[in-house]
């Protein structure tokens, strides 16, 4: 009778894992072909050292952004910080696609392109690396 119990509990779990997914490889890619909102020359180009999810409440109330530590070239360390809004269009250029993304996607290793806010320009923001310029993303591309 026990092995009964335990034979269907685990046919019952296996049903539950394959109806959770829409195809043997995993969860389905709702990426959708896209088109640039910013359609001028990035600010500048760089690779991304450090990237990561922050939120809190803030003087100004409730916020949410990725921050991206980033290294422009010629350095090979992060020489500038980019804060991404939430809400901040971002794309992933791949195999000559342009598809929507979002600022999760951002990854160390990824080669980005920054389109930035010519105003805001923070320096020792803990958003950036120490003593470095930090831009507020308006658009960005991921290049893989």
């Amino acid at each position: 009778m026990r092995s009964s119990f335990v034979h269907r509990a685990a046919i019952t779990a296996l049903a539950i894992a394959v109806v959770g997914c829409d195809h043997a490889t995993g969860p389905a890619d709702t990426r959708q072909e896209a088109t640039l909102v910013l359609t001028t020359t990035p600010d500048f180009s760089a690779t991304v050292t450090k990237a990561w999810y922050e939120s809190a409440n803030g003087p100004a109330g409730p916020y949410a952004q990725y921050d991206v530590w980033v290294a422009i070239a010629p350095a090979t360390s992060a020489n500038a910080g980019v804060v991404v809004p939430v809400k901040a269009p971002v794309f992933l250029r791949s195999g000559g696609r342009l598809l929507t993304a979002s600022g999760e996607d951002i990854r160390a290793g990824d080669r980005i392109q920054v389109w930035r806010d010519p105003v805001f320009v923070g320096y020792g923001a803990v958003q950036g690396p120490p003593g470095a310029p930090t831009y507020e993303g308006r658009q960005i591309v991921i290049v893989r």
